[in-house]
C-alpha cells in the first residue's frame, strides 16, 4: 500500500492527468439523505435554475459577483458532465478510496449545527 505523499512522487506518475474520484456517483438528493442521516437534521436539496442559483449565491450569501459565476458554470457542468467513478485512486493508492459514508462519519460533528 503507498501513502498519498509517497503516490504523488512516485516514478512514472509525475506529468500526467488523473481524474481522482469516490467509488460511486451521488445525487444530489441521496447527498441531502446522507446528510440528513450523519446530523439528524432533516436536510433537503433545492434543485434551483443557474439564474436563481448566481442571485442566492450573490444576494443572500454575499459572494463576489465573479466568484457566482465561477461556481454557478462549475454547478452546470457537474449536471450537464457527471464524473463516473474510476479506479485510479486504488491504482495509485493500492487501497480504496473512502466511501462518502464513512467520510461523512468521520466527520459528522463538522455537519452538525
Amino acid at each position: 500500500m503507498t501513502s498519498p505523499r509517497a503516490a504523488l512522487t512516485r516514478p512514472g506518475l509525475a506529468g500526467g492527468t488523473y481524474a481522482l474520484t469516490g467509488p460511486e456517483a451521488v445525487s444530489y438528493p441521496e447527498l441531502a439523505a446522507r446528510l440528513t442521516a450523519v446530523t439528524g437534521h432533516q436536510i433537503r436539496y433545492v434543485d434551483l435554475t443557474p439564474d436563481d442559483l448566481r442571485a442566492r449565491l450573490v444576494n443572500k450569501a454575499h459572494m463576489p459577483p465573479w466568484l457566482a459565476d465561477h461556481v454557478t458554470a462549475i454547478q452546470r457542468l457537474a449536471l450537464t458532465r457527471p464524473d463516473t467513478p474510476t479506479s485510479t485512486v486504488t491504482d495509485i493508492l493500492g487501497r480504496p478510496p473512502r466511501t462518502l459514508d464513512a467520510f461523512l462519519h468521520e466527520h459528522r460533528t463538522a455537519f452538525r449545527r
